[in-house]
């Protein structure tokens, strides 16, 4: 009792302050464990010391690695934003959407005129009209994203329900990284900042005009996609692969360089070999680009999971930390690899989602041994 109260009249101190004012009137065997134990129960040293812990990672997303497939077949779309644009004598704001595939890593831009429902859902229709219908849809929690998959399922329903053919009732899967999560995000914001990127290169003006601002998106669009996707050496005989070669079948653009005769167009020879040079593409992609996602480095030490009804702190770095709100996880989602990286915690405004990353635990369910 007595050295709890010389820790918190010293503000909640560092060990060796504490231990240095209570020996000046007392002697106590095993102080410093005893004054340890004491900061280790302290609740405010809990909540102000404590840190998350490094989640370790988990294994590659399926999505990341399905090659062979269409490209854009497992796609992910943020919004980024907003730009002025002019018209007639009023400036207006318009926002870019940004498609990507998550394999072959190229991108598609659409421009949006707010951030509602209805207009996510005109930018994805203009998508899939150019790109074909994905398989499977990533984003973050954004109401327009969520409010955008409750009417497009609502509207499949609705379209689906007087026919029998079994090919049509193909939804698209919609699958939302946790609040407070961006880092589960970081295959398309990394993209969002070269996009950015190219548009301040060659943005001039401060609000130029709608057609011009959708021109440039288009070209910086182009110039994302002529990216190399690894570093290619010099002395290769071969150009560095990028998105263009699955798109375009050739790194920009231009037209491709050789002198073709009429011969060449045989349709059975010129089938052959377009398939021939897919092929390529992906056998390249997977000795080159695949690679390059293995070496990850991360936590893979000491990890204590989360358990339901563990007391936990939730990080918001827009309060101060004496004012994050505290709860009580309800619910764990395992991953594929069986560790908790997203959980369900109940505050006194609701339950929340949040990642692990963003949680502390201040008393677990279960005390560790």
């Amino acid at each position: 009792m007595m050295i709890r109260e010389v820790h918190h009249h010293f503000g909640h101190a560092n060990h060796q302050t504490v231990m240095n004012e209570v020996n000046q009137k007392f002697y106590v065997l095993n102080l410093r464990n005893v004054v340890r134990s004491v900061s280790h129960h302290c609740q405010w040293c809990r909540t102000y010391r404590s840190k998350p812990q490094n989640v370790p990672l988990g294994n590659i997303p399926l999505e990341r690695i399905a090659h062979n497939e269409p490209p854009f077949t497992c796609s992910a779309v943020d919004y980024f934003g907003p730009m002025s644009v002019t018209i007639g004598r009023r400036h207006e704001k318009r926002w870019g959407v940004l498609f990507t595939c998550l394999t072959i890593r190229a991108v598609h831009l659409e421009l949006a005129a707010s951030l509602t429902p209805a207009s996510m859902i005109m930018a994805l229709r203009r998508f899939i009209a150019r790109r074909g219908k994905p398989a499977v849809i990533y984003s973050d929690n954004g109401t327009n994203f969520k409010a955008a998959n409750k009417e497009l399922l609502k509207a499949c329903e609705e379209c689906y329900e007087g026919m029998k053919n079994e090919s049509f009732k193909k939804y698209i899967k919609w699958k939302f990284i946790p609040p407070g999560a961006p880092h589960m995000g970081g295959a398309w914001e990394r993209l969002v900042r070269s996009i950015k990127i190219a548009l301040t290169a060659t943005l001039k003006e401060r609000s130029p005009r709608e057609e011009v601002l959708h021109t440039l998106l288009l070209e910086a669009e182009h110039t994302v996609n002529s990216r190399p996707l690894v570093t290619f050496s010099m002395d290769s005989p071969e150009e560095g692969l990028t998105p263009n070669h699955f798109l375009l079948g050739r790194s920009c653009g231009d037209r491709p360089p050789g002198l073709f005769l009429e011969q060449h167009l045989t349709g059975q020879l010129n089938w052959k070999s377009a398939q021939r040079l897919a092929d390529h593409f992906w056998t390249r992609w997977l000795k080159e680009y695949m690679p390059t996602l293995i070496p990850r480095t991360g936590n893979n030490g000491k990890f204590m999971e989360p358990k339901e009804g563990d007391i936990v702190l939730i990080i918001d770095h827009s309060l101060p930390r004496n004012t994050w709100p505290k709860g009580k996880i309800s619910r764990t989602l395992p991953g594929p690899d069986g560790h908790t990286r997203v959980v369900d915690v109940i505050t006194s405004t609701g339950i929340l989602r949040r990642p692990t990353s963003r949680i502390i635990v201040l008393v677990p369910a279960t005390p560790p041994k």
